[in-house]
């Protein structure tokens, strides 16, 4: 099939972050992309009201979503910042800190609302000639042949395509039509999220306890006083937590944090969600790859998964547009798989870690606690250390796409 009679070059199934990231990456250097989306278009007036979902952004992340000029459009009332990070255990004095100072850096990430980020993508992208997205649309079926991809949409359509890109969660339909399969390890943890407000000031520096059934973090946002938070428990315990009314909920939630930041005064907008690994058996086939949570999803212990789902974006977008430069074939076996072992070992490693906290923390039988708790305060007094470990988390290390690198680092 000849390049002028497809419909577009890149169908980008699932309009998320990852997803529509990856529409303006391409979308901004001349690649027709369509991006399909079950979901209505992000309602801007529902972006005033506090999204429980709240992101750590990291300096890669923000580099990104700069290059295609989302970063700039935040409302600056929106974003979060925070300068220093707390990390302690329940049971034992055991903690760390991180500082921004330490690398010369402003801040160490920041914090932003997911609506809030959603709806400033969707609206900049939504003006990019070369990007058209479908909502309230649903995949159907995908058939591939020798050039291209053929696929139906829930709305009568056929669109022929060079590439397809699986963005649509863990979830993900469009991997199982490309028959790749998935392991998935439930946690058998659920996370309860959402926005309060405290009687003491955030001081920006991100907080969080590891307590005996999860961790418990508490994310400052713009106001000196609110925070995002997660808490990730046992499913029973979850549900009753979301069951409670608000201030049985504040209460439990203060006793739980040690009243760091003295009382709850406020809490909104509670949400749940089971938390689980997933992680794709491959990433590619020809003419199909995945990006985000449909090829794999983490523990949000640490804040990385969007940041995972950023990255991949950007690192499959440079690949996409140096081998369209050299008049490679975009969907080709070799450009994806290029892709898929740049981007599969990063991401596992980074699984594995917060996997290995998760059990460290969640380990209560002796000697456990006393040797983690001697090993936080070994990383503290350690600065070479503490420095990687940071330098890493807020994406200024490590195997980076080109559009993630910090130039002022």
């Amino acid at each position: 099939m000849s390049q002028q009679s497809l419909d577009a070059e890149v169908l980008i199934v699932g309009g998320g972050l990852a997803g529509n990231t990856l529409a303006g990456l391409l979308g901004s250097e001349g690649i027709d992309c369509i991006v399909i989306e079950a979901a209505s278009r992000i309602d801007q007036t529902e972006t005033y009201q506090n999204d429980p979902r709240a992101l750590a952004i990291t300096h890669a992340s923000q580099q990104i979503l700069s290059s295609i000029d989302v970063w700039q459009r935040l409302p600056k009332e929106r974003i979060g910042r925070f300068r220093g990070m707390h990390v302690w255990d329940q049971n034992g004095n055991g903690e760390i800190d991180f500082d921004s100072v330490d690398l010369c850096q402003p801040e160490l990430g920041h914090i932003v609302e997911q609506s809030v980020l959603q709806g400033v993508l969707e609206q900049v992208i939504g003006f990019m000639p070369k990007v058209r997205v479908y909502h309230n649309t649903c995949l159907e079926d995908i058939q591939w042949h020798a050039d291209h991809a053929r696929v139906s949409l829930n709305n009568g359509e056929k669109l022929s395509v060079q590439l397809v890109v699986g963005a649509d969660g863990a979830r993900s339909a469009s991997r199982e039509m490309a028959k790749i399969g998935s392991k998935i390890h439930d946690y058998r943890q659920k996370a309860v999220a959402c926005v309060v407000k405290t009687a003491l000031a955030h001081e920006n520096i991100a907080r969080q306890r590891f307590l005996t059934d999860g961790p418990l973090a508490f994310l400052p946002m713009h106001n000196e006083k609110q925070c995002g938070i997660v808490w990730s428990t046992t499913p029973e315990h979850a549900e009753v937590l979301l069951a409670l009314d608000m201030a049985s909920f504040n209460l439990a939630l203060q006793e739980a944090f040690d009243y760091t930041l003295g009382e709850v005064v406020e809490s909104e907008n509670r949400a749940g969600f089971a938390l689980r690994r997933a992680e794709a058996e491959r990433y590619c086939e020809q003419g199909f790859v995945l990006i985000g949570d449909a090829a794999h999803s983490v523990h949000p212990l640490a804040g990385q998964g969007a940041n995972l789902g950023l990255l991949d974006a950007a690192s499959l977008a440079q690949l996409v547009l140096e081998a369209k430069s050299r008049g490679r074939n975009i969907a080709s076996r070799r450009v994806l798989r290029a892709y898929e072992r740049w981007r599969k070992g990063e991401n596992k490693t980074m699984m594995m870690t917060m996997e290995g906290f998760k059990y460290i923390f969640e380990n209560q039988s002796s000697p456990v606690p006393m040797l983690r708790n001697k090993a936080l305060d070994f990383a503290n007094s350690f600065n070479p250390l503490k420095h990687i470990i940071m330098r890493h988390a807020i994406g200024l290390s490590g195997d980076l796409p080109l559009l993630a690198k910090n130039r002022m680092a």
